[in-house]
C-alpha cells in the first residue's frame, strides 16, 4: 500500500479472504496512531487477530502487510516484507515518487510469490539469530539501542530460537521477533 493508506497492490496466499482497501486503511490508521502515541519514535509491527496476526513494515514509498498464522516465524516474514519493500521501490521507484493518487498496475506478482516463497515464507525452519560482533553497553547509554534490545542481542548466540531466547528474559515471543527485526536492520545480528 501507499504510505497514505491506499492499496496498490493485493496478493492472496491462504485462506483467510480480507478486503484489500479495509487492510490499507486499517494500517494507515495504526500507523498514524503508533506515531502520534510514540510521538514520532515508533511504530507497531506485529498486530494480533485472533488466531492470527498481520505483520507489516514500511519503507519510504511502500507500506507491505502479511497475514500470518500464529505459527510462523514472524522474524522471518518482516525480513522477507523488507525484501519486498526493496523490490517494489526499487522496480517502481519513479512511479511512486511521481504517483498522484491515481490507481495503476503493478505488475508484480511473479516477484512477489518468489519473495514471499508463495505464503510460505514464514513456516521454513529459521536459523537461531547470533550476534555479529562485540555490542559494548556503551551503545544503549549513547542512545543507539536501548535496554531491551541489548539484553535481547546479548542472548542471540546462534545456538537459542527466538522462543528460547523470549522464555530466557520472561519476554512475550512477539516483542523478542520485533527487537530481532530491528537488531537485524542495525546489522548487528546475524
Amino acid at each position: 500500500m501507499h504510505p497514505s493508506g491506499v492499496c496498490l497492490l493485493d496478493q492472496k496466499f491462504g485462506e483467510i479472504d480480507l478486503d484489500p482497501t479495509l487492510v490499507a486503511g486499517f494500517f494507515s490508521a495504526i500507523r498514524e496512531f503508533a506515531r502520534m502515541v510514540s510521538k514520532g519514535k515508533g511504530e507497531a509491527r506485529i498486530v494480533e487477530m485472533g488466531e492470527f496476526y498481520i505483520t507489516y513494515a514500511a519503507g519510504d514509498l511502500i507500506v507491505v502487510a502479511a497475514v500470518v498464522d500464529r505459527e510462523d516465524n514472524r522474524l522471518q516474514v518482516l525480513r522477507a516484507l523488507d525484501e519486498v519493500i526493496s523490490q517494489f521501490s526499487e522496480q517502481y521507484q519513479d512511479t511512486l515518487k511521481e504517483w498522484d493518487g491515481k490507481l495503476v498496475f503493478f505488475s508484480f506478482t511473479p516477484e512477489l510469490n518468489k519473495l514471499l516463497n508463495h505464503g510460505f515464507i514464514g513456516e521454513a525452519d529459521v536459523p537461531a539469530p547470533k550476534l555479529k560482533r562485540g555490542l559494548p553497553r556503551l551503545m544503549v547509554k549513547l542512545g543507539q539501542i536501548n535496554e531491551q534490545e541489548y539484553n535481547v542481542a546479548k542472548e542471540c548466540n546462534g545456538k537459542r530460537s527466538p522462543k528460547e531466547i523470549a522464555d530466557t528474559l520472561n519476554m512475550p515471543l512477539d516483542d523478542v521477533e520485533v527487537l530481532l527485526y530491528k537488531l537485524n536492520k542495525l546489522d548487528l545480528i546475524e
